[in-house]
């Protein structure tokens, strides 16, 4: 049986490096502890699963490269955020909430889901 809390992990990390690199930030240990609320020693431990895993390049020193494998998956669960904090946002739940909620749900949803969840905003739009 899959453990999905450690996929879902592993997606909270490389979405976080991602998040980063967009802003023009260099992740670093300690952000990515301050982000994901734990500790640094527990960062460096996981950026090593993810190294051998093939998500990430960890390096002495803090420097966190995603592979091509790390950034598909790192896009896909940023832009699933994205799109369920927007529709919560639309349907009148605050901000704050939408975000909290949208990290939770983005683990969750099947891509059909998704999908369905930016037409029906685009079609909103209109």
């Amino acid at each position: 049986m899959v453990d999905r809390r450690r996929i879902w992990r592993a997606e909270d990390y490389l979405e976080a490096i991602y998040a980063l690199v967009r802003k023009g930030e260099k992740p670093g240990i300690r952000k990515l502890a301050r982000i994901l609320g734990i500790k640094p020693s527990s960062v460096i431990e996981y950026l090593r699963k993810l190294d051998e895993q093939g998500y990430l390049v960890y390096k002495q020193g803090g420097i966190i490269t995603l592979t091509e494998k790390g950034e598909e998956l790192a896009k896909k669960i940023y832009e699933r955020h994205k799109i369920i904090k927007e529709f919560l946002i639309k349907i009148g739940v605050p901000p704050e909430i939408a975000e909290e909620d949208a990290c939770f749900i983005e683990h969750g949803l099947h891509d059909v889901t998704i999908e369905k969840l930016l037409r029906l905003m685009k079609e909103i739009e209109k």
